[in-house]
């Protein structure tokens, strides 16, 4: 499985936050191939790249939560935000913040100087979403991570080098802000039956969108994600006989 470089201010890392770990651990491992481990702090893994966090709690912040890459804590309570705990682990610290909506997300600083993340393509995320209330929680998260936004209409699409990573939608109508994670799937149909054999839930879709088909979907605890039918990289295949000046 291929490893992209993230470059601080983008997505990182992604926990999910249940009452039902066990649950929630074996749902995952069925739908997106993931080998769990058994530890207080679950980490799932695929293709032995590391991939997501499985966390046990009594707590109000549960579902999925998205961490950023570097930066330390100093801007989000500068800018409205708040610092609710941090915890140095296994992966690196890891910090829990509310932005000024109240939304969770997290910082993480890895340790060790590899900042490599699996991503855009089946078993593991291939987009991050976040629904505001307002123009100014999209604001916190531009400013508190210097990100270059483009707008079109009421979403906002973060950049880095020309290329694309996470979105926001502006949904005045919106009662609160969301973080949403989508998962790569090869085959949406078949996911979408698998969401129901291992007891979760399908909330709505397929449905075509720009990057693919996608649906909405609860896991067997309850929490909410997405699934976005993506194809397999390729990669030609390098022969010895083949001069390097020529790839």
């Amino acid at each position: 499985m291929p490893a992209f470089e993230a470059k601080p201010g983008m997505p990182y890392w992604q926990d999910l936050v249940t009452t039902q770990p066990q649950k929630a651990a074996y749902f995952y491992s069925k739908l997106l191939g993931w080998e769990v481990s058994n530890d207080a702090y679950r980490v799932a893994r695929k293709e032995g790249l590391p991939v997501a966090g499985i966390v046990g709690a009594e707590t109000d912040l549960l579902g999925w939560t998205p961490y950023f890459l570097g930066l330390g804590t100093d801007g989000v309570e500068k800018l409205g935000g708040t610092v609710i705990s941090s915890a140095d682990v296994a992966l690196g610290q890891m910090t829990i913040c509310q932005d000024r909506t109240g939304c969770p997300f997290g910082l993480i600083e890895p340790h060790g100087e590899d900042q490599f993340v699996a991503a855009g393509e089946p078993g593991v995320p291939v987009w991050h979403e976040y629904i505001a209330p307002n123009q100014e929680a999209i604001d916190f998260y531009a400013e508190l991570f210097d990100w270059e936004v483009v707008r079109d209409g009421n979403y906002f699409i973060a950049m880095e080098d020309g290329a694309p990573f996470l979105g926001m939608l502006l949904d005045e109508s919106a009662g609160v802000s969301l973080w949403q994670t989508y998962f790569g799937i090869e085959n949406l149909d078949q996911a979408l039956a698998a969401v129901d054999n291992f007891g979760g839930k399908v909330v709505s879709g397929p449905v075509a969108s720009p990057f693919g088909l996608i649906a909405i979907a609860e896991d067997a605890t309850g929490a909410g994600f997405h699934l976005c039918e993506v194809e397999f990289p390729v990669f030609d295949e390098v022969r010895e006989s083949d001069s390097i000046l020529d790839l």
